[in-house]
């Protein structure tokens, strides 16, 4: 859809179901987005533009997490969202036209939604990915590829009563200023807002899925809508709609999680079903057999109310099913088909990540 709106709640709420499912068990609970929707309506309704209607040499950052291995005291404010974005913009030499989201996830999806209604600034339809992903890296438009691209990236986040309260800017290549803001975030008990790697539009309309909010939006839309018919239903019409496959029911029997690397990777042991998962799951084994692997996409849901489920939601004893989605189905960024990604993320895992 060509155009801009304001925001209303039930598309809202379709937008965060909707990133919920293309979090592959990443970004965020369905529960955590709409309580960031409700928070951010209480202030004012975004602006949403799509990108035809946005000036082509404006200047667009993105908004997201920087997220420690093993946080210990998260404690994020909105207002802390807002003040990175000012930071950013206080470094600018133009002025910054336009928030987009990283990724997706019930959360992820919203990420800069607050700051852009309390700095007046529109969203832009325009999310640097149409899928979650394990990589911060892979929710930056493709601009590894260009070896030349200096980031820019600011921070903030932490609990001042406890003395982690920090805001950081800094510049550098994106690898280097990506360590930097992780590291910031485990200084701050583990998590940080940040808003990084301003780029013309142009730029981003290159590594970015245009119109994927209204993709998301449209997906919970019509999930929602089918779960009115029962819940087997609407579970076969959403692996028929993504071209997926369905699969059967599990139990979780036990979840582990290990810090390798960098990345915290969790194991859900689900027989028939073994899951690793890095936020959003990476692969799946059902009887010591790959079953899928990134960046095929997982969709976890509650077999009690058809609930999308997050990886960490996926508790001893709880119920779930898991639809399956070949990447050849999804509208990806830039970053997720990175090969030189994809290769690292092999090398973090050692398990086996193509497209």
């Amino acid at each position: 859809m060509v155009g801009s709106m304001r925001i209303s709640e039930t598309w809202l709420e379709d937008t965060v179901w909707g990133g919920a499912l293309l979090g592959g068990g990443g970004g965020g609970s369905v529960a955590e987005g709409l309580a960031i929707g409700r928070t951010t309506f209480a202030v004012g309704r975004p602006l949403l533009v799509h990108p035809e209607d946005h000036p082509p040499d404006g200047t667009v950052v993105c908004c997201g997490l920087a997220v420690a291995p093993r946080p210990t005291r998260p404690f994020l404010l909105p207002g802390h969202q807002v003040r990175v974005v000012e930071l950013l913009r206080e470094h600018l030499s133009g002025e910054l036209t336009g928030l987009i989201a990283e990724g997706m996830g019930g959360r992820a999806i919203l990420d800069g939604w607050y700051a852009s209604v309390v700095l007046d600034l529109p969203v832009l339809d325009l999310p640097a990915d149409g899928r979650g992903h394990p990589l911060p890296l892979q929710g930056t438009l493709g601009l590894t590829g260009d070896p030349a691209y200096i980031s820019w990236q600011a921070c903030a986040g932490g609990d001042p009563d406890r003395g982690e309260y920090l805001e950081m800017y800094v510049s550098g290549s994106l690898v280097a200023a990506d360590k930097l803001a992780r590291r910031a975030a485990a200084q701050a008990g583990g998590t940080v807002f940040v808003a990084r790697n301003p780029v013309r539009l142009e730029r981003a309309l290159i590594g970015g899925v245009v119109g994927g909010l209204h993709q998301a939006q449209g997906l919970g839309r019509d999930y929602r809508q089918q779960l009115g018919a029962g819940i087997p239903e609407a579970t076969a019409w959403l692996a028929d709609r993504m071209q997926g496959n369905l699969h059967g029911e599990f139990v979780v029997g036990s979840q582990r999680t290990n810090y390798i690397s960098g990345l915290d990777l969790t194991v859900v042991e689900a027989p028939p079903y073994r899951l690793l998962a890095a936020g959003t799951v990476l692969t799946v084994e059902r009887e010591g057999q790959l079953l899928t692997r990134f960046p095929d996409l997982v969709i976890l849901l509650d077999v009690l109310n058809g609930m999308p489920l997050t990886v960490s939601e996926l508790t001893e004893g709880r119920t779930a099913l898991l639809i399956t989605i070949p990447a050849d189905s999804l509208r990806m960024g830039a970053g997720s088909r990175d090969p030189q990604l994809l290769v690292t993320l092999e090398e973090l895992t050692g398990r086996r990540m193509t497209i």
